[in-house]
């Protein structure tokens, strides 16, 4: 009865909690060098898809939302990559995947598979002048700060990631060990 009751209290957190941390599933289209399709799928709830091998040579990986809904007022990166070969755009409106979509060019070796992830809110940089690791934090409703760039090491980003959140690692934690309390 104790695990009936746990299961029933935790599993609205759990769902809560999935639903927080998946990316809305984006149309995949793979085209080669003479425009014909090579790969078409979709991203899965971790914004990741993977092709199978490829000949070598460039391909167009393009990237459309399957609703307007999903994509809407938010930022996303997106990576792409063959071998040892990568293209990153980090900073990429949601808008940008209606219609038409965005597109991105790598090149493939011979036997490679292009794989590549969608993150929303997930954005990076490396500044310039410091070569130190930046990342954007979201303005925040309430509040009179703007979205802005900060270190990735910062007590500010701990903060406002830990902020009201519930992290995957205590989820786990509660299922696996039968925790009741969170820590």
């Amino acid at each position: 009865m104790k695990h009936f009751i746990r299961s029933v209290v935790f599993l609205p957190i759990l769902l809560a909690a999935s639903v927080a941390f998946a990316v809305p599933s984006m149309k995949v289209t793979v085209f080669d060098g003479h425009g014909k399709i090579a790969f078409q799928g979709a991203t899965n709830t971790n914004g990741t898809f993977t092709t199978g091998a490829l000949q070598p040579g460039r391909y167009i990986v393009q990237f459309n939302s399957k609703g307007p809904s999903a994509v809407n007022g938010n930022q996303y990166a997106l990576v792409v990559s063959a071998g040892s070969k990568k293209v990153i755009a980090d900073v990429v409106a949601g808008e940008k995947f209606l219609g038409g979509g965005v597109a991105m060019r790598i090149d493939v070796g011979s036997g490679y598979r292009i794989a590549g992830q969608l993150m929303e809110g997930v954005l990076a940089r490396i500044d310039p002048k410091t070569g130190q690791k930046l990342v954007w934090l979201r303005p925040v409703t309430g509040s009179n700060l703007t979205g802005r760039w900060v270190p990735a090491d910062s007590a500010e980003l701990v903060s406002a990631r830990n902020l009201g959140e519930l992290r995957r690692e205590d989820l786990v934690k509660w299922q696996d060990h039968g925790d009741t309390e969170p820590p």
